[in-house]
């Protein structure tokens, strides 16, 4: 079932759930022949320490973004080697908050109509403080959003890895 979706962003950043959504995020594009926007945001507020509130040195910024940009491409050639043509498919990487990167400045300046990320990266502590991307983006985005969803056994680890964290504190 097409939609008519010319322009898919999926936003990533090594979590079950961005797998899942670049998994819906292929599907979708391939169904609909439409160009793949792929984006990971590094969030500078989250370059610390092992959470001691100590961000990096520049060195390590550098070494994160390389690791980083390494990773997009390796996909974008993995994605290319299964099929996906390689002038409907771009990868991408920004700096700053991905709430706003992805809804205030990359979709409207790509023209994606379509957004899709994964249902969360983050533990229940951390969405309460700061939020979840994927909600900011269902609310704030001027296009359609789909959340997807990691598979439930993953999810299941992931509240139990949550509770061992809590549990460590």
């Amino acid at each position: 079932m097409a939609l008519g979706y010319k322009n898919v962003l999926v936003g990533i950043d090594g979590s079950k759930g961005s797998e899942a959504a670049l998994f819906d995020a292929v599907n979708i594009a391939k169904r609909n022949d439409a160009h793949l926007d792929v984006l990971w945001v590094l969030d500078m507020n989250s370059l610390e320490y092992g959470n001691a509130g100590i961000t990096l040195d520049g060195e390590r910024i550098y070494n994160e973004e390389q690791e980083c940009e390494k990773y997009v491409n390796d996909l974008k050639q993995h994605l290319v080697e299964e099929g996906f043509p390689k002038d409907k498919i771009a990868v991408h990487l920004r700096f700053g908050n991905p709430k706003t990167v992805i809804v205030e400045d990359f979709q409207p300046e790509y023209h994606n109509d379509l957004i899709v990320v994964g249902e969360t990266g983050k533990n229940f502590f951390k969405r309460i403080i700061v939020g979840s991307v994927a909600s900011y983006i269902m609310r704030t985005a001027k296009c359609d959003v789909m959340i997807a969803k990691a598979p439930e056994k993953v999810l299941s680890k992931d509240i139990d890895e949550d509770m061992k964290d809590i549990d460590d504190e």
